[in-house]
């Protein structure tokens, strides 16, 4: 697989979503805000961290770069062209150049598809051969870890870490200039969420591809991050680097994050 193009940066502005429900004849429609205003940009091949807690927009937010979901206002573009804007049309979500993984390989694989055409559905509906298609599932297994022949086997053969790779294979292999991470680790092991972490900084160093890493914990955002944005009620209350977020945050919700890191102490043994 060949290295990502350089020298793009994705930048999102003012991006806003709004979930409606009805409540039926007699009561008036309910809202919830779900993003009030959030910019930020992603730099090439830097690993961004979104951390907060459930609930706080950071899904949803990734749904709408990938385009699984709309935006009510706000922009996005990528280097000089323009994904979604208010009087611009919208880039459809094949030709972004943003792919997803999402946070539990259990439920996000097909049990009934072999993991050659898990990796390969994207290639197919673009329109390659098969033959292009293998070759380049074969490359994009060997990537992440896994083998070739790998590719014909199902899902259910793999354990959970070994599922997730396969899920990364399938968002590499379409090459994209943006990869965006969703608990990603949250589901797995310890080891084996480390094991996936330290794959990600090998894919960053290997193929150049940025990263939006979206994290409830603050200790893998200080493992794996450049940078970090902080996400509470729909809104940014803080972002940086990640050092000086970490060492030195300035807004509470920030400080509470930090705090509920888990530290180990030592123990007096009486």
């Amino acid at each position: 697989m060949t290295k990502m193009a350089q020298g793009e940066t994705l930048v999102a502005k003012d991006i806003r979503k709004a979930f409606r429900r009805s409540n039926g004849w007699f009561k008036p429609a309910s809202e919830t805000q779900a993003l009030r205003g959030v910019s930020f940009e992603v730099r090439p091949g830097e690993i961004f961290g979104i951390v907060g807690e459930s609930g706080c927009g950071k899904s949803t937010l990734a749904r709408i770069l990938v385009g699984l979901e709309d935006a009510d206002a706000g922009s996005l573009s990528r280097g000089d062209r323009t994904l979604f804007a208010p009087a611009s049309p919208t880039v459809p979500a094949v030709r972004r150049g943003i792919q997803m993984v999402f946070q539990d390989p259990y439920a996000s694989l097909n049990p009934r598809m072999s993991v050659g055409d898990v990796v390969a559905e994207g290639l197919a509906i673009a329109g390659m051969s098969k033959a292009d298609r293998d070759a380049r599932v074969a490359e994009t297994l060997s990537l992440v870890g896994l083998t070739p022949g790998d590719a014909s086997k199902f899902p259910f053969q793999f354990s959970g870490g070994q599922r997730q790779r396969i899920c990364i294979a399938r968002a590499l292999v379409m090459e994209p200039a943006f990869l965006i991470a969703d608990e990603a680790v949250s589901a797995l092991d310890v080891s084996v969420q480390m094991q996936i972490l330290n794959m990600l900084l090998d894919l960053r160093e290997r193929i150049g591809v940025s990263i939006i890493f979206i994290t409830h914990d603050i200790s893998v955002v200080d493992y794996i991050c450049d940078r970090v944005m902080v996400v509470y009620g729909g809104e940014v209350v803080e972002s940086g680097k990640k050092n000086a977020v970490l060492d030195h945050p300035e807004n509470e919700y920030t400080r509470k994050l930090i705090s509920a890191v888990p530290q180990i102490t030592s123990v007096k043994l009486l």
